[in-house]
């Protein structure tokens, strides 16, 4: 069973990190398979949380797009080299399929030989070639042992039909030869004689003793079998090690990681029929057939502080979004199947899942406690923001006790992180609390960022609208503003890039807006910025 990820939008703040740890705190005690995750960097705000109660950060997820993992291959589909042609040959038929990726003992892909590729062996009539062992014979040919030397056997192959003296004047064997005959005692004695690698006497069950004796001081291999000549020389070239033929074939080789999008790239491109599947490492895992697309397996996500595709991880069109938990207007983040969304109106997620803690009649953990309140004072600025409600001040209350800090204390301490803007560039604080948003067709993005000293942002105030005219551009917002929201006075001053300036003076009712310009009273960017937008723009 696949594990299900749990994240919250990109640009990551603190109520979307906590609220995606704590969900995946929940989810775990009811015995599901869950992993918070994160769309990006964190910032020094839940850096400064994660730090206090100890907390791991989330995994990065980078993307939930379908990749080669996700489809329904054959898995553990491959045979090592040094097995032979005929177990090569009875896999094939038993799997039901038409090529078979080949590796080493240490699972490194080495190629795929094909039905073809075995064909092309068993038909021709010049392929004498055999490198197998003692072993491998001895089975095939379905024989006995008689004299076994040497493990490994390598050598060309020679069918005897002469007689004794013709096969003397026309046949020069050499220590190379691996000779089939029946029981004929001169020729069997001159091939001892002469040394070669291993004698197979068929329609036999003994050999003579002196030919017996003979063998043994000269060290021959030899195997008898009652089976006739015609079986065996069939049957023994399929002893030969898969090795002996591999380079046939020249397939696609696929990364497992890779997305099925590409993967299809290639699949239009060289039409094979078979794919070999390795790893990162090249180590090989299986076989994708062509009718394996057919069968995907969608990574299963659940959404929090969001519910906009703009907002979410790249490739959630192509996942399975199981459960949303969000406390924003309604998004555009459709489903195929009927899901659990959890929407109200308060100031934050966390809210939202510390009643469904109490719901289901579950305690937090100090740890757990201690984000889900930290979230909550982050999202409604420790109840100076509008969106602010009693669900919220009753929550952080609660959370407070079971995680046993000084909520004045603690928030202060979150605050002066979270207004830190040391070792950051202009573009980093922007993007640093940013969302983006479609209107009527109008591309919007909206950066925020809370501030003890306002004043030193403004200073250099004509650098940021600088970076919000390149940024613009560069991904054409028709809307671009950042908003410095100073947390002792909870007043927002407004940046923003050239083609907003007549929207902005119409949705505030300002005559000549100027950079920098004070927006009293006003902490909120989604309850006190983004509908008056929506209203105008509409």
């Amino acid at each position: 069973m696949r594990s299900t990820y749990i994240f919250g939008h990109k640009n990551p703040d603190t109520d979307s990190v906590t609220s995606a740890i704590a969900l995946a705190y929940l989810k775990n005690l009811r015995n599901q398979d869950v992993i918070p995750c994160i769309l990006g960097d964190i910032n020094n705000e839940t850096k400064y949380v994660l730090n206090y109660f100890k907390v791991k950060k989330p995994i990065y997820l980078n993307d939930v797009k379908l990749q080669v993992s996700d489809l329904n291959y054959k898995k553990g589909c491959f045979l090592k080299n040094n097995m032979t042609l005929d177990t090569l040959y009875n896999y094939m038929q038993q799997e039901e399929i038409t090529g078979v990726p080949i590796c080493n003992e240490k699972n490194d892909y080495l190629g795929i030989v094909t039905m073809k590729d075995l064909l092309r062996v068993i038909i021709n009539p010049h392929y004498d070639e055999l490198e197998t062992s003692y072993e491998n014979i001895l089975n095939i040919v379905k024989g006995k042992e008689l004299l076994r030397f040497k493990e490994h056997i390598k050598g060309k192959l020679l069918l005897s039909a002469y007689k004794t003296t013709d096969f003397e004047e026309n046949i020069n064997l050499s220590s190379d030869n691996i000779l089939i005959i029946g029981n004929r005692f001169n020729i069997i004695k001159h091939a001892i004689e002469t040394k070669v690698q291993l004698i197979i006497v068929v329609g036999a069950k003994k050999l003579g003793d002196d030919l017996l004796e003979l063998a043994k001081k000269k060290k021959i291999n030899i195997i008898l079998t009652m089976q006739e000549s015609l079986f065996v020389s069939r049957m023994v070239i399929l002893s030969n090690y898969i090795k002996n033929i591999l380079g046939n074939s020249n397939n696609a080789v696929i990364d497992e990681n890779m997305y099925v999008n590409d993967f299809l790239t290639i699949a239009n491109k060289f039409k094979f029929t078979n794919y070999p599947i390795v790893d990162r490492k090249g180590k090989i895992l299986g076989l994708l057939r062509s009718e394996d697309l057919n069968e995907k397996t969608r990574k299963k996500v659940i959404l929090v502080d969001h519910n906009e595709y703009s907002q979410s991880v790249d490739g959630i069109e192509e996942a399975d979004v199981l459960e949303i938990v969000d406390h924003h207007k309604i998004g555009n983040i459709n489903s195929s199947a009927p899901i659990n969304f959890r929407n109200m109106a308060v100031g934050s997620t966390n809210t939202i899942i510390y009643e469904m803690y109490k719901e289901q009649k579950v305690k937090p953990s100090k740890e757990i406690a201690g984000l889900m309140l930290s979230g909550i004072i982050s999202d409604t600025l420790l109840f100076h923001s509008p969106t602010t409600t009693i669900y919220d001040k009753r929550a952080v209350e609660e959370l407070s006790h079971i995680a046993k800090v000084d909520i004045q204390k603690y928030a202060k301490g979150m605050f002066e992180a979270a207004a830190s803007i040391k070792g950051k560039t202009i573009e980093e604080l922007i993007y640093n609390d940013f969302k983006a948003f479609n209107i009527n067709n109008r591309k919007i993005g909206i950066g925020q960022m809370t501030v003890i000293d306002y004043q030193k942002v403004l200073k250099e105030k004509e650098k940021y609208v600088a970076v919000l005219e390149k940024i613009s551009l560069e991904h054409d917002y028709d809307i671009m503003a950042f908003c410095i929201t100073d947390i002792i006075n909870s007043n927002t001053y407004l940046l923003y890039n050239e083609k907003s300036k007549t929207v902005f003076e119409t949705v505030f009712n300002i005559e000549n807006i100027e950079e920098g310009y004070e927006l009293k009273g006003v902490v909120s960017r989604k309850k006190q910025i983004i509908p008056l937008l929506m209203d105008e723009l509409k």
